[in-house]
């Protein structure tokens, strides 16, 4: 994957990532850096608000982000195609090691897939992009579980169904994926695809802000 900077990353946020985690990491942001609380510098303040402000303003937009994931997907298509050119016998690696630097041909093709069903569901052609989020999420793809059990909580192509929404939360989220966390512990809070449970919200919000930290380091 290209090493790039997108608005993802100032917001530290998945790619996946649904408009509510996307508006509750621009508020976390917002508090931690605003000029009465930030411990560094106001110059610092100031310029991390920009950024946010800005990322902000382009992923709440759906227009602006699906231009935003076009230009993403063309910059690691350029990578690739540079990597691809690069010599075989690069100087000072052995062929082991340049084989160990290269993803295995299944994992890519799932995140070819993923990124294809998450743009049809983003043009609202449901039904095709359910069928390659099931595909997936049936292998143990986490993003796609979380899609998935997106799908399921919305009544996107399927009829509204939250206790099976319930169930492909807790797959993703149990292979640490924070969106699916996130979900998973206000559907325990508020009860709805599974018994209220107080202890368990609780639980799956720690979980999300812990593996979001791990993230962001």
């Amino acid at each position: 994957m290209a090493n790039i900077r997108t608005h993802y990353d100032n917001l530290k946020v998945t790619r996946d990532a649904p408009v509510s985690v996307i508006r509750a990491a621009y508020k976390a942001l917002c508090q931690t850096f605003h000029p009465d609380k930030f411990q560094g510098s106001p110059e610092e303040a100031e310029r991390v608000i920009k950024l946010v402000n800005a990322s902000y303003a382009v992923l709440i937009d759906p227009v602006k982000r699906a231009g935003h994931n076009a230009w993403i997907r063309e910059q690691e298509v350029k990578a690739h195609q540079q990597n691809e050119r690069a010599p075989f016998n690069d100087v000072g690696k052995t062929t082991e090691q340049q084989q160990d630097t290269q993803p295995p041909p299944s994992n890519t093709n799932s995140e070819v897939t993923f990124q294809r069903a998450f743009d049809l569901n983003y043009q609202g052609r449901y039904a095709e992009a359910f069928s390659l989020f099931q595909q997936l999420a049936e292998q143990g793809h986490a993003k796609a579980q979380f899609n998935l059990g997106v799908m399921y909580d919305q009544g996107q192509h399927v009829t509204q169904n939250h206790a099976e929404a319930v169930s492909w939360y807790l797959k993703a989220a149990e292979q640490g994926n924070t969106n699916a966390q996130y979900n998973l512990a206000v559907k325990y809070q508020a009860g709805q695809g599974v018994a209220q449970d107080q202890d368990k919200a609780a639980y799956w919000y720690r979980k999300a802000a812990e593996e979001g930290d791990a993230k962001a380091q």
